[in-house]
């Protein structure tokens, strides 16, 4: 029985993940990224995303997105964000320290920006006393659990090149966002007008790997340089895409985010049958909850893990992550001990 809904990672690694991993780390490759199984994954993921890309697996997503911001933003470069992004709260000012620009955070309802939100915070193009806005980050999932459609990237992406800014997604959870949206990965990044995605496939199930993806391969360009002299371009890259390649085998990617999105789905159903509200949608693989310390205090006596995540003014909430390994007995003992716990409290 797992009691554990820290989050997808702690879960272990998909079987076909990890058989795959220890095939290919046991091949003769050429190094740093000029092997067959890295040159098969970009072909694989031109397939996926009907069309051309230049794509670097990467270990972290916290250097994916860094790096990929380096890329895109350039110096002096302002980037905008939701305040409770990934890259502005949890990654330990990386994206700073290897852009040599700053994020600007935003509000914005569930977890996303808008357009009014964003023009808002752009600041002046022609203040030598200010950064430039020169990109827009955008997190999918969001750190809520909720998406954008296609159409809500559409309007932002459009927005941000009319001001001359790039446009990045955080696609750590992208996979439960495709299956959750019935949107085609074209359709939520580059025919809507995203440059770059870093692609998360370690909460989906890998070992520990990413990818950056770039729709046009002249915003690629020195890359993997880039990935060199910041200490993430590794000799045995295919060591990573093998992982990738096997995420990607058999929609391998799509099952087990659709049967994480699913246990979120019969969890946030449950609780709400029982007159306990998610704080927010339950679009994807996470479900969040505002109860008082005593109720949480409870749960963790009964052996569940979960995070409690202090967003400022709204107080503080209990989020609870399903993987591809959670199962329905996990769910229904998590739901019924979060009824008991409340009910407790009230009495």
């Amino acid at each position: 029985m797992n009691k554990d809904f820290r989050s997808d990672n702690v879960a272990p690694p998909l079987p076909q993940i990890l058989e795959a991993a220890v095939q290919g780390g046991g091949m003769w490759m050429d190094a740093y990224g000029d092997d067959q199984i890295t040159g098969r994954l970009e072909e694989r993921l031109a397939k996926i995303f009907e069309h051309e890309v230049a794509a670097f697996p990467i270990l972290t997503g916290t250097a994916a997105n860094a790096l990929a911001l380096a890329q895109m933003s350039g110096r002096f470069g302002q980037i905008l964000c939701h305040r409770l992004s990934h890259v502005y709260r949890d990654e330990c000012g990386a994206v700073e320290f290897h852009s040599q620009g700053r994020l600007k955070a935003l509000d914005g309802k569930n977890g996303k920006l808008d357009t009014e939100t964003c023009a808002r915070g752009f600041g002046f193009l022609d203040d030598v006393h200010q950064l430039r806005t020169t990109a827009l980050s955008l997190s999918q999932a969001t750190e809520v659990g909720t998406y954008y459609s296609a159409d809500e990237v559409l309007r932002l992406a459009s927005w941000a090149k009319g001001h001359d800014a790039a446009v990045h997604m955080d696609g750590t959870r992208f996979a439960n966002v495709v299956v959750a949206s019935g949107s085609t990965p074209a359709e939520l990044t580059w025919r809507a007008g995203v440059d770059v995605l870093c692609l998360g496939a370690t909460k989906g199930g890998a070992i520990g790997t990413e990818v950056v993806v770039f729709f046009e391969h002249d915003l690629a360009d020195d890359f993997k340089r880039l990935m060199k002299r910041s200490g993430h371009l590794p000799s045995r890259l295919w060591f990573l895409a093998a992982q990738l390649e096997a995420y990607f085998d058999n929609d391998l990617w799509r099952e087990s985010a659709r049967h994480a999105n699913a246990m979120a789905c019969r969890l946030g159903d449950a609780l709400s049958q029982n007159g306990i509200a998610p704080c927010y949608p339950a679009q994807t693989n996470m479900v969040f909850l505002k109860a008082d310390m005593g109720t949480y205090e409870r749960l963790r006596k009964c052996g569940f893990k979960f995070y409690l995540i202090d967003e400022e003014n709204e107080g503080i909430t209990a989020r609870f992550v399903m993987s591809y390994a959670t199962n329905t007995d996990d769910v229904e003992r998590l739901a019924e001990a979060i009824i008991n716990a409340s009910y407790t409290n009230d009495r």
